[in-house]
């Protein structure tokens, strides 16, 4: 009886008049109204979550950058952005040139950048211990660069095994040998480098193959700027005894010229490889 009763308007409505906001009766499922608590809810947890997939996307790619870049210096800012083929023959070795040819191109290295003058604050910002003072600047130290220390290493190691095996006579210090090639062990075992060389012919490991490097030029450049350039110049085959003219090259655009130039004006130079005594000292 009841289903036969036809639905009429309350008194005042339109048929079509009634409707309810934010619910459609009709769906299969239930939505949450706009206007509500729940809703509000909802999209607050929504946005949380994006917020935190956003910085989590943009630390994950701070990290994935810093740890691309580990290599970058903090004293020079030089990074391993330099691509070198590594070779088994250069001018440095190779069994088919003369002797003199491999000579020139050691000799050739320029090492006198080792040498370089730092300010205090400078070097307490990066942390470096205290070192020599710089004789022409008292807010200044003199400090040694790892590399060019090391190549200097090599020309002496060198130049001593070539000199013996030639027999000229040129005598070095056993002790500097020892120490150099204590010094080229300590970097070697440090870098551990795990880079597997590939050798398809015999006494030719890795030839060809391609290495990330630093650029060499760059340090050079860094090394030598005017401002922190030691006026350093020496011989790597002699041991110095005067060590203050070594010291004693400063370059047209030094700020510290007119300082070292009034020094020896007044003092006068000495032999920088003055012969003194050595008492037991060994020589090889």
């Amino acid at each position: 009886m009841g289903s036969n009763r036809e639905y009429r308007p309350l008194s005042g409505e339109e048929e079509g008049e009634i409707e309810v906001k934010g619910i459609d009766w009709n769906a299969s499922t239930e939505i949450i109204p706009t206007h509500t608590p729940s809703f509000v809810v909802y999209l607050s947890l929504f946005l949380l979550s994006l917020s935190a997939n956003v910085l989590l996307m943009l630390d994950n790619a701070r990290l994935r950058y810093s740890s691309s870049d580990l290599g970058k210096s903090k004293y020079s800012g030089i990074t391993f952005d330099t691509v070198i083929p590594f070779h088994s023959y250069t001018r440095y070795w190779n069994p088919n040139v003369s002797q003199s040819v491999t000579d020139e191109a050691w000799d050739a290295i320029d090492t006198n950048p080792m040498a370089i003058s730092l300010h205090d604050d400078f070097a307490k910002q990066v942390g470096l211990g205290p070192s020599s003072r710089f004789p022409w600047d008292n807010e200044r130290s003199i400090y040694y660069i790892k590399g060019f220390h090391d190549l200097h290493c090599l020309k002496l190691i060198r130049k001593a095994i070539v000199t013996k095996h030639s027999g000229d006579g040129q005598t070095f210090s056993l002790h500097h040998l020892l120490h150099c090639l204590d010094g080229l062990r300590q970097d070697i075992m440090c870098a551990a480098d795990d880079t597997p060389m590939p050798a398809a012919v015999a006494h030719h490991v890795g030839d060809g193959q391609l290495r990330r490097c630093r650029d060499w030029n760059k340090l050079t450049a860094w090394a030598t700027r005017p401002d922190q350039h030691a006026c350093h110049k020496f011989d790597d085959y002699r041991e110095a005894t005067n060590t203050l003219e070594l010291f004693a090259h400063c370059p047209e655009d030094s700020p510290y010229r007119a300082t070292m130039k009034a020094y020896f004006e007044y003092h006068g130079h000495k032999d920088p490889y003055e012969q003194m005594s050595d008492g037991q000292k060994e020589i090889f």
